[in-house]
């Protein structure tokens, strides 16, 4: 399967008994905000998250007037530059959030320090960020290049273009796809994906039935929702990440403490872990398709099939544990196998 992306997806609702129209907290519909305090009249979240960019840097010149930074790096030069395309209050808290554009400029304009994206700030209580949202504008070798930018009524447009360097095509054959993102409902979403994905559809995208942690954001290079979790118990823990469009791609971990790295006990702890999966987390019949697969085969390098669902268990060691990866794809859509398709949402 060429498609493997990291990260994830969630809905929720509430009802309200009166006369008048619902309006949902996050909705795009805002009630009437209440007015900031002078202490939010003046934060300047450039400059806070300019300062986040030299904390554990040496920089070389700091401009704040231009919110610009620039650092040596070791003879490899760079410079981070921060502006604002919006400020809003998206949640309708009463308190603004914000859309910020991060450019890194390095030398050649093709090494790792090179690169820009799109931050959605959303801010809590004291002038604290409670979320932030990364969508990759360009790196050397994304998936995509985004331009175009444009913010109105809450939507921020935009094109994405494919990069030529990771598809090998002429430039005049590259393929470009319009896209408007929206902070709904506690979330970042391109608004196609909405529209466009079964996977949206989902009214609970909840992985683990008892997770610790659960935090939602939106996949840097293709734009479907991500769900990231996290379980722990007694010399055991868990992690889950979750996204796709049609077709769905989770990465499940497990770390358990032992001081016994045998055979013996990899293969009881492999066990031990699937089971686990089996009976915690809200994908039980793929789940446990993989649980049955392991009972007669061995772990191989390559992924198993078993009809829509390919399959994986990784297995490393170390002192004093042993750690599983287990990455499993449910294809429902064979058109959407490689990132543009995705983006594209293709059918």
């Amino acid at each position: 399967m060429k498609y493997i992306v990291i990260a994830a997806l969630v809905l929720f609702s509430c009802k309200k008994e009166n006369h008048k129209p619902e309006v949902k907290k996050d909705s795009l519909e805002a009630v009437k905000p209440v007015p900031n305090t002078q202490a939010q009249k003046d934060f300047d979240i450039l400059k806070t998250l300019l300062d986040e960019e030299v904390k554990s840097e040496k920089p070389k010149e700091i401009d704040y007037k231009n919110y610009t930074v620039s650092f040596k790096n070791d003879e490899d030069p760079y410079s981070v530059t921060l502006q604002k395309i919006a400020s809003e209050d998206f949640n309708n808290d009463g308190i603004t959030d914000y859309i910020i554009e991060r450019n890194s400029e390095g030398m050649l304009g093709g090494n790792s320090n090179t690169n820009s994206e799109i931050l959605y700030i959303i801010m809590g209580k004291d002038n604290k960020i409670s979320q932030r949202h990364e969508i990759l504008e360009y790196a050397p070798f994304s998936y995509n290049i985004i331009n175009g930018l444009s913010y109105e009524n809450g939507k921020l447009k935009a094109v994405a273009t494919q990069n030529y360097r990771s598809y090998s095509k002429p430039a005049d054959s590259l393929e470009s796809t319009e896209l408007s993102f929206v902070y709904k409902d506690g979330n970042v979403y391109e608004e196609s994906y909405l529209t466009s994905c079964n996977l949206a559809k989902w009214k609970d995208k909840k992985i683990f039935k008892s997770a610790k942690e659960h935090k939602r954001s939106i996949d840097i290079h293709n734009y479907t929702e991500t769900v990231e979790e996290k379980y722990t118990s007694d010399k055991f823990e868990a992690t889950a990440e979750l996204s796709g469009c049609d077709n769905l791609v989770t990465v499940f971990e497990g770390t358990y403490k032992t001081t016994d790295l045998s055979s013996k006990s990899i293969v009881e702890k492999r066990k031990q872990f699937l089971d686990f999966l089996v009976k915690n987390t809200n994908l039980q019949k793929d789940l446990s398709t993989i649980q049955t697969y392991y009972l007669t085969h061995q772990p191989s390098e390559e992924y198993a099939e078993t009809g829509n669902l390919y399959f994986k268990i990784f297995t490393t060691k170390d002192k004093g544990k042993i750690e599983f990866r287990l990455v499993m794809n449910t294809t429902d859509n064979p058109k959407q196998n490689e990132n543009w398709e995705v983006t594209t949402r293709a059918k």
